[in-house]
């Protein structure tokens, strides 16, 4: 059976490698959870162990790197620890860590492992995980002829705009736009497998608009019934941009005029429609633009201000949200309504 080698963490990248961590400290016995890479403010991976009761957690921080870690990279870590009260920091690097940086560590009692333990550590608790690395090879080509067949997707005249790697819950998809298309490409689970297959052509006339956040992105699509895509990646402002610049085109029919999150809810405004849609996408509120007969602010003591929409569907009813400028919201719902 192949054994892991330096060479192959250096062959993996860095989302990868993180993905690699987490399955071996859950071999190990953690529960682990990986964190969204857009917002995880420095932190991969955060392990978990239950013993009688007692919960320890752990922050792990891994470095994809060929060269030694230097104490620069370890000191951005020193106070974590301390400022998020868990037991303690692990950095796990593929190279090994200057003399320096080993020094620092140790100050702060922070604990390193360094490739050639890590190796040791796959070898033991994942032998089977190496041998997909063997297919690194096939894979590879198998990439190379997937890309050289990507213009059969594309229709006469279509140009591609951006390709980018973005993550959608936990799962990693290439994202293709074009001048009428929003590809999403499922990445496949191996680590070391670059090989996708389409998992959703969206056309971008079915596009209402896009919620944006801190490094995601909710697209909003569909027609009688919404869908949302939450996309996080490293280059969402890029992604973001090209979106908006392409706004002409799928504004022509039902679009988003504005949205606001709350909690897990995502509430909706369109030319339309007034939606609250809850983390699944499923639809807790769905109030036609044209029955809505009065749209009012509530002050609450030391609450945020709420906006109340008076709904007339044969009896009337009245609905209460907690969105971001209630004021904002309010002009902009009166706005719809006088447009219906």
């Amino acid at each position: 059976m192949a054994k892991w080698t330096i060479e192959h963490l250096l062959e993996t990248d860095p989302q990868d490698f993180e993905v690699l961590l987490s399955r071996l400290f859950s071999k190990m016995g953690y529960h682990t959870e990986l964190t969204q890479y857009s917002r995880d403010k420095g932190i991969d991976l955060i392990i978990r162990i239950e013993n009688f009761g007692l919960v320890h957690t752990w922050y792990v921080q891994a470095k994809r790197y060929s060269d030694p870690v230097g104490v620069k990279d370890i000191r951005e870590y020193s106070s974590i620890r301390y400022r998020d009260h868990v037991d303690g920091v692990i950095i796990v690097a593929s190279s090994s860590f200057t003399k320096e940086a080993i020094e620092e560590a140790e100050q702060h009692n922070l604990k390193l492992i360094n490739g050639y333990l890590l190796v040791e550590m796959l070898n033991h608790y994942l032998p089977e995980e190496c041998a997909s690395s063997e297919l690194q090879s096939e894979n590879d080509a198998q990439t190379k002829q997937d890309e050289n067949n990507a213009g059969a997707i594309l229709k006469r005249g279509e140009q591609v705009l951006a390709n980018e790697t973005v993550m959608m819950g936990n799962e990693k998809f290439t994202l293709t736009i074009t001048n009428k298309n929003i590809f999403l490409q499922r990445v496949s689970s191996g680590l070391f497998s670059k090989r996708s297959d389409i998992e959703e052509r969206i056309e971008l006339k079915d596009l209402l608009g896009m919620h944006c956040e801190p490094g995601k992105i909710v697209l909003v699509i569909g027609n009688k019934k919404l869908k949302l895509y939450p996309l996080s990646s490293r280059k969402m402002q890029v992604i973001e941009e090209i979106l908006e610049s392409m706004r002409p085109e799928y504004v022509r029919g039902e679009h988003l005029i504005n949205s606001s999150r709350n909690g897990t809810n995502l509430t909706l405004l369109t030319n339309k429609r007034l939606v609250v849609l809850d983390n699944t996408g499923n639809a807790e509120l769905d109030i036609p633009n044209k029955k809505i007969v009065g749209v009012e602010l509530k002050g609450r003591f030391l609450k945020k201000e709420q906006l109340i929409v008076s709904e007339d569907s044969g009896n009337m009813k009245k609905h209460s949200f907690v969105v971001e400028n209630p004021a904002e919201w309010k002009k902009m719902i009166e706005q719809c309504v006088r447009t219906v």
